[in-house]
């Protein structure tokens, strides 16, 4: 037999092919062209050209900007797709970028001094954000979401990345990086906002969630709920929320100089017995409704608004040792003994560091835990619950820095960077829809899947362009299937 030479180009990530296909059927590129319009007329790529190569790149698992470069040979098998050198897609995010804006105030600190907080919103590229991840499927209309926001600490040597000086000048913290806020719905990200390290969690909270929001509505994209940590516990945020008709559940800041909520508390003859499981531990507590009236000051004209605290405590191990019966002494004894007994013989989960809960307030004998809401329907239970659930948006979170390179931040300034968080968290976005879109079709691909288990289940198959057509080299996956 005579071997000939063959023209077609060949790929080991065929499966790029159909994802790209998904990408262009949604529409994306006119919609960030719509968002962001077009480059000059002499450039030879255009910013939907970018971001397309960067959620490709970041799916076959690029790391940095620079590596693009190294994966162009094996995107060249595509036809007509355009794929830029990593100089110009860094040079296309830095061009996108906003101005930076600076806060200033004074410090609450003991020598209280002035501090400047830097931060960046850059509402366009959110907005195309939110609008491509609805187009690809992941965010639909009619649908009541829940919003979840938090900061998340990048550490990078960066400028704006400092933390602040204390008093003789020293860094108050060994490590220095920046903090954005994240507003999310699930696994997406659907809002950042870039500040620089000295910003508290709650800076300007107020400001990024109703941009946030705002945004939203321009999507037709429904949020019924918001759940926060301490830093959402904000009377103009909360205002907001409930003006809006959205429910809200926030962890509440308890401060001991509360002295009318801890008259309250101690007066209170509601509280019920309950067990409330965590993913942590097993709360057999007492929980109870409280009304609050949040505080205003004498020149804000609204009215005071009133809400739900719902309080749960657990007794301290002094009440405990003092306030049991004899036979309740005997039976924890016994179940010790029983998880003893079962965790020698390794049946228990094994947990790595310590979980410690720091949100617990002592009073009375008793520690407790606050959770603050306009929701005056749902159980007691039922708001706890679904507080402990936002522990996820960490996970979450963490996912982006190791799987879409939040955690390698690749420019000098701030607000490039804003542009790259975008841009990683559109390629997240993307995968997710695109997971949505496949699951039925390929054996074995779930929801839950991170993307190094879809990069090695779906991308990663060889694939030739031959007489106009792709050729797929796998006998489990049916690719033709996915891009007619």
């Amino acid at each position: 037999m005579k071997a000939k030479r063959s023209n077609s180009i060949g790929s080991p990530i065929g499966g790029v092919v159909p994802i790209l296909k998904k990408i262009q059927d949604a529409g994306i590129p006119r919609l960030i062209r719509k968002c962001l319009g077009d480059r000059v007329a002499q450039a030879q790529y255009q910013y939907h050209d970018a971001f397309t190569i960067w959620t490709l790149a970041a799916i076959c698992g690029c790391k940095r900007i620079e590596q693009i470069t190294k994966l162009k040979k094996k995107l060249e098998f595509i036809p007509h797709l355009k794929v830029p050198s990593h100089d110009t897609v860094g040079r296309i995010m830095k061009k996108l970028s906003t101005s930076i804006q600076i806060e200033r105030a004074i410090t609450r600190d003991r020598m209280a001094k002035i501090n400047h907080t830097h931060y960046n919103e850059n509402i366009n590229l959110n907005r195309m954000l939110i609008q491509c991840t609805k187009a690809i499927g992941a965010l639909k209309e009619n649908i009541s979401y829940t919003l979840d926001f938090d900061a998340t600490y990048i550490e990078c040597l960066r400028r704006g990345s400092l933390r602040p000086l204390d008093d003789q000048g020293n860094l108050k913290n060994a490590k220095i990086g920046v903090n954005p806020m994240v507003c999310l719905i699930g696994n997406l990200p659907v809002f950042i906002s870039m500040r620089n390290a000295s910003a508290s969690p709650s800076f300007k909270i107020h400001n990024c969630v109703e941009n946030c929001l705002r945004l939203l509505d321009e999507s037709k994209i429904k949020i019924g709920r918001v759940v926060s940590d301490a830093a959402g516990f904000n009377k103009v945020l909360m205002a907001m929320l409930d003006n809006r008709g959205i429910k809200f559940n926030i962890r509440f800041i308890y401060q001991k100089r509360m002295h009318d909520f801890n008259s309250i508390i101690k007066n209170c003859t509601t509280w019920k017995r309950t067990e409330i499981e965590t993913a942590n531990h097993f709360w057999d507590c007492e929980i109870a409704d409280i009304s609050y009236t949040v505080s205003k000051l004498y020149y804000e004209i609204d009215a005071a608004k009133t809400y739900r605290v719902v309080a749960v405590r657990i007794p301290t191990k002094q009440r405990l040792a003092t306030s049991l019966s004899h036979e309740e002494i005997e039976r924890r004894v016994m179940i010790k003994k029983k998880m003893d007994l079962l965790e020698k013989k390794r049946v228990l989960k094994e947990f790595g560091k310590p979980y410690e809960d720091i949100n617990w307030k002592e009073l009375d004998g008793y520690l407790y835990k606050f959770y603050i809401t306009n929701d005056f329907q749902a159980t007691s239970e039922e708001i706890v619950k679904e507080y402990n659930k936002r522990g996820n948006s960490e996970r979450k979170l963490s996912f982006m820095k190791n799987d879409f390179s939040w955690n390698q931040l690749p420019f000098d300034e701030m607000n490039h960077n804003t542009v790259f968080l975008i841009a990683a968290a559109l390629a997240n976005n993307i995968f997710r829809g695109v997971l949505e879109l496949f699951r039925d079709k390929v054996p074995g691909l779930r929801l839950t899947n991170r993307l190094p288990e879809f990069r090695e289940r779906f991308v990663n198959v060889a694939c030739a362009y031959i007489r106009n057509r792709f050729v797929f080299f796998s006998q489990d996956i049916f690719y033709d299937e996915l891009i007619i």
